[in-house]
């Protein structure tokens, strides 16, 4: 699944809701529902941290207008890229970056949450700039929360 990703990121910059991300997505319910944060991790590592790399390539080649994928897209997928963020996405933002020992579980639903937008991903087509930063900004703090995890072996 991770090759495939790679081949589909190096085509195109634009995070699309497709049936393969949609798999991912509730893949990524079960494996927050089982508990098991370094298999968690890895999962999304594996399966969602080319956002990062979206959101670098975002914030380099838009800034310079040279964001030839936007362009060539079609008009209902332009719109989809430019959506802003649903005030939900901003309390997830937020949630994220809780601090609270207490709430280390909700950081980490975070992201399904963030994703899922009270089940609008279901609706959407593309993942906007302003998602792709915005998932960046949870994935880190859920990153953080499980590098801290006190169930993770020492390495």
């Amino acid at each position: 699944m991770a090759e495939c990703l790679r081949d589909t990121m190096e085509s195109s910059r634009i995070i699309r809701y497709d049936d393969e991300f949609i798999d991912r997505f509730e893949k990524l319910k079960e494996m927050i529902e089982s508990g098991d944060g370094p298999a968690l991790h890895r999962f999304l590592i594996e399966n969602f941290g080319f956002v990062f790399k979206t959101f670098q390539y975002y914030a380099k080649h838009i800034a310079e207008g040279d964001a030839q994928d936007f362009e060539e897209a079609d008009e209902e997928t332009r719109r989809e890229l430019m959506r802003p963020l649903s005030y939900r996405q901003y309390r997830m933002i937020e949630r994220s970056f809780s601090v609270w020992e207490k709430e280390k579980e909700d950081v980490i639903w975070s992201i399904w949450d963030f994703l899922d937008d009270n089940g609008r991903i279901y609706g959407k087509k593309a993942m906007s700039s302003a998602e792709v930063g915005g998932c960046s900004l949870v994935l880190e703090q859920v990153y953080r929360v499980l590098a801290h995890d006190d169930s993770r072996p020492d390495q």
